[in-house]
């Protein structure tokens, strides 16, 4: 589910990454908490199990265990395997959003090239546009709940004003077994067909650009129906699924903390301490005073001897 948070980061504060951190709804947090304190609480009891339940021998073999399945988990190619996965899941989301169609191409189309004042040609262009409408409609309503929950038949459609009632009669004459989204789609290249015919369309290139934009538009459903009919071949999820879920299942032993001195894969905390040497600001003055001194008294020194010289 996609759910919007531009207002989270809208501004640059310290709390802007917090916010959009901790955000609940739609978030991974919410996706994997159930199986994430199932993890945690299955690791605290393998760990207290190993700590206080088994005796020295039971021990060694778990460790063992442990650094064996320490070595074998990188034969799961986990990182591999999730960013192809994420890669064809985050590539469909962006086709289906690419393709939800925009009736707006398709009115300022018609609006512009079909001209004319009259009430029969500006009821035209009306049902040209109700009509492409109408097939978005039907096939939103096969791949969203919250569209056929908001249609839930042919009634609510005529309700809404979609679709009237003739036309739903004649819509249930097509006697199909397939599905009736082209119905409206040929209405409205009718009704184009029929408006370059009495003239309200000046030149055949304009019918065309009429028809190539409702075709356009055609496709894109189309290509959303697509998506909803044919999903992600079932082999991909329930490697991926298999992999991530035996991978963490295999780090409940793996990552273990191992307490043994004598294990090989022991597990060592080291803290490292530093010296610090303190240095008193008296100390250092005094240093500098004496250097000072010092920098200064030698050329009067050898001033001095030079001249004891000169007078002998």
């Amino acid at each position: 589910m996609t759910v919007s948070y531009n207002l989270d980061i809208s501004s640059v504060t310290t709390l802007s990454f917090v916010r959009l951190l901790f955000r609940w709804r739609g978030s991974i947090w919410k996706s994997v908490v159930v199986e994430l304190t199932i993890w945690i609480i299955s690791f605290l009891i393998i760990s207290y199990v190993y700590r206080y339940a088994m005796d020295e021998d039971e021990k060694r073999i778990f460790e063992r265990l442990a650094a064996y399945c320490d070595k074998k988990l990188d034969y799961i190619p986990l990182t591999f395997m999730l960013g192809f996965f994420v890669t064809i899941v985050v590539d469909r989301w962006r086709q289906i959003f690419s393709n939800m169609g925009w009736i707006e191409d398709v009115a300022l189309t018609i609006a512009t090239l079909i001209r004319g004042d009259s009430k029969e040609i500006i009821l035209t262009r009306r049902t040209i546009i109700r009509y492409m409408v109408l097939s978005q409609v039907l096939v939103f309503r096969d791949i969203s709940m919250r569209v056929r929950r908001r249609f839930p038949n042919m009634e609510s459609i005529v309700t809404a004003g979609f679709l009237h009632e003739n036309e739903k009669v004649e819509l249930e004459k097509i006697d199909i077994v397939y599905n009736k989204y082209w119905a409206p789609v040929n209405w409205a290249l009718t009704l184009v067909f029929r408006a370059h015919k009495d003239g309200h369309i000046a030149a055949p290139p304009s019918m065309n650009s009429c028809i190539n934009e409702i075709k356009t538009f055609r496709a894109k459903l189309a290509q959303l129906c697509n998506y909803d009919w044919v999903p992600i071949p079932i082999a991909y999820p329930q490697v991926v699924f298999l992999a991530v879920r035996v991978y963490f299942l295999i780090c409940l032993v793996s990552r273990q903390y191992i307490l043994s001195d004598e294990a090989n894969n022991r597990s060592v905390v080291r803290f490292i301490a530093h010296e610090t040497k303190i240095i008193r600001p008296r100390t250092v003055g005094s240093a500098l005073v004496r250097d000072a001194v010092q920098y200064m008294h030698e050329p009067l020194v050898q001033c001095f001897h030079s001249v004891d010289q000169s007078s002998h």
